[in-house]
């Protein structure tokens, strides 16, 4: 099981979209979380405005404040398809402004978003824009500390590229062949081809990758704008590109998780492979615990 961020730079398109198309072809039982601070865009997308904003972290903060968080988690969450109990919703804040409010939550949240393996729930969290070292807070760096994977979203154009190199190197200055197999960031690349593969981006970007999502705007609408999905919309390309970038991740997370195993090399008495070290640059940072509780 596994807990996958997804995160873009400024102006970098298709984070959320890529997180809904992903979320609903996962092959296990999964949630979806938006943490986007720019605020929830799936109850007004996805869901058309049909369902009321009553549910999510706001509430969820409000409810860790009085010690509650583990009791009403699942209360906040909906169906992200409806009967279909394997698949579900936390929405996130209604706008930026509310941000303030949830400040408090993103550790104890990140903790507890982890601790859904045990019950067999894969987690993918929707970050949206990721802020730049010493430029903007980021308050919800437990969340990138203790995912498997953060997949950095990027368009295939060179201006998506370039601001996401730059969010690249904010983050972590290793780019070695050694290093791109230890640091939990990794490249996902939306609309191939226009002009650059994911290949060539991934190297630009000094980042493996887990392959790229189909240029597929009327398609894409189905998930961002609730538009009536097709009859082909099952075997429209951006549903069938999940597929694989699906299967690429679920292969470098138990690679990722193997070469951290604690065994025989380390004097370990553990059989299983346990969650590495949940930082960015592969590295602990001085200061920093690692249960995302931020300084000791």
């Amino acid at each position: 099981m596994a807990l996958i961020a997804l995160a873009n730079a400024k102006g970098s398109p298709g984070t959320t979209t890529a997180a809904l198309v992903m979320a609903l072809q996962w092959p296990r039982p999964v949630l979806l979380v938006e943490a986007d601070l720019a605020g929830s865009s799936i109850l007004a997308g996805y869901f058309r405005g049909q369902l009321p904003h009553d549910r999510g972290l706001q509430p969820l903060a409000i409810a860790h404040s009085h010690g509650d968080l583990e009791a009403s988690f699942w209360e906040q969450t909906i169906p992200l398809v409806r009967n279909d109990p394997d698949k579900k919703l936390l929405p996130g804040i209604v706008s930026p402004h509310t941000a303030p409010a949830v400040a408090n939550l993103w550790g104890p949240l990140a903790n507890q978003l982890v601790a859904l393996e045990r019950g067999g729930i894969d987690v993918l969290v929707d970050l949206g824009r990721l802020g730049t070292g010493g430029v903007v807070r980021e308050d919800r760096e437990p969340l990138v500390r203790l995912a498997d994977q953060v997949l950095i979203t990027t368009g295939s154009r060179l201006p998506d590229i370039a601001v996401t190199r730059e969010l690249v190197k904010s983050r972590t200055s290793v780019v070695d062949a050694a290093a791109r197999e230890l640091t939990n960031l990794t490249a996902l690349t939306v609309g191939p081809g226009r002009p650059y593969d994911a290949g060539e981006i991934a190297r630009t970007l000094g980042l493996a990758t887990v392959g790229s999502l189909a240029w597929d705007p009327v398609n894409a609408e189905v998930l961002s704008v609730g538009s009536p999905a097709g009859r082909r919309y099952s075997t429209s390309p951006l549903v069938r590109s999940a597929g694989p970038v699906i299967s690429r991740i679920q292969d470098r997370t138990e690679k990722r998780r193997a070469r951290f195993a604690t065994g025989s090399r380390d004097g370990g008495s553990g059989s299983g492979p346990h969650r590495p070290p949940e930082y960015a640059d592969g590295g602990p940072r001085a200061g920093q615990r690692r249960d995302g509780g931020g300084r000791a």
